[in-house]
């Protein structure tokens, strides 16, 4: 698998995306390679301490969109959106496993939008799954991915105001 080629496909994709609806949106995109993986990652900044952490390690909630040497071989294209140390994100009173709970409700109506998708992880992972790999599509599957992420955004803003912090009045 030649990672650099791989990149440039996933570069290639994020600057066909409309850039007034990733403006509207909220969402900022970063690509690179991470872990030995190329990586697409979609977050708003709010949604992580750090948010432009390679790859994250502290409290974010983000959506990546990744090939690496296992997916390659099976010829997938893997997705999945990751809660990852929620208690630590600032301004909120989190507990992972009702954030996951919220959120996993709320995806249920749009479920059926995403190919070979499965919720039935730890609260980590909100949700994950593949499609398959083909190069001759992979600009257009990454957009209909991202497209698609955009649609769940308000109900992870939502899930998030569920557990923000109270502000005490004195």
């Amino acid at each position: 698998m030649n990672l650099e080629n791989y990149l440039h496909k996933f570069e290639n994709a994020v600057n066909a995306f409309d850039k007034k609806e990733l403006e509207k949106s909220g969402l900022e995109i970063q690509t690179g390679i991470w872990l030995n993986s190329v990586v697409l990652r979609l977050q708003k900044k709010h949604w992580a301490n750090n948010p432009y952490e390679q790859p994250h390690s502290g409290s974010a909630i983000f959506m990546g969109i990744w090939i690496d040497q296992e997916a390659f071989s099976k010829k997938t294209l893997k997705y999945n959106i990751h809660a990852l140390k929620l208690r630590q994100l600032n301004g909120y009173a989190l507990q992972s496993r009702a954030f996951a709970d919220s959120f996993r409700q709320k995806f249920k109506e749009f479920e059926q939008k995403w190919n070979n998708v499965s919720v039935q992880f730890g609260p980590q992972t909100l949700m994950e799954g593949w499609i398959p790999l083909n190069d001759e599509r992979i600009h257009e599957d990454i957009l209909n991915l991202i497209y698609n992420f955009i649609e769940l955004t308000p109900f992870i803003d939502e899930t998030l105001l569920e557990f923000q912090k109270k502000e005490r009045k004195s």
